[in-house]
């Protein structure tokens, strides 16, 4: 499938009209609390879904949190397909759905799956703040 074809799919599955921009970019939006991107690759291979979850803390609260954080990407322990890292002092949550071999629910269950991550580490990164 396309990205276009996912995202069509993903349209279908939320019951929301979603697009992508000129520059390949789609901005979602959950309950005021995420910004979610999903944007085609480079080489048009896959899609990435990215999100802010806070700026990382000075000293070390921000050092503990940076090691809970690779910890838990480590084989997916605590991150299931999602990565994180830093944009600037950004601490930013990844996710690459590649379209080889995607299928209609490829796109939803992705971002389920990346919600899922995102509520879990964002309420981690407020503590720490």
């Amino acid at each position: 499938m396309t990205a276009h074809e996912l995202l069509d799919a993903l349209s279908r599955q939320t019951g929301m009209r979603l697009a992508f921009n000129g520059d390949g970019l789609c901005r979602l939006r959950f309950d005021g609390r995420f910004i979610v991107d999903l944007e085609i690759t480079d080489d048009g291979d896959a899609i990435y879904l990215y999100s802010r979850l806070g700026p990382l803390p000075a000293g070390e609260p921000g050092r503990q949190l940076l090691l809970r954080l690779m910890r838990a990407h480590c084989l997916g322990r605590e991150s299931g397909q999602s990565l994180f890292g830093l944009d600037g002092d950004d601490i930013m949550a990844f996710m690459r759905v590649a379209l080889a071999g995607a299928g209609e629910t490829t796109l939803f269950t992705a971002l389920e799956d990346f919600l899922d991550v995102l509520a879990f580490w964002a309420d981690e990164v407020q503590k720490v703040r």
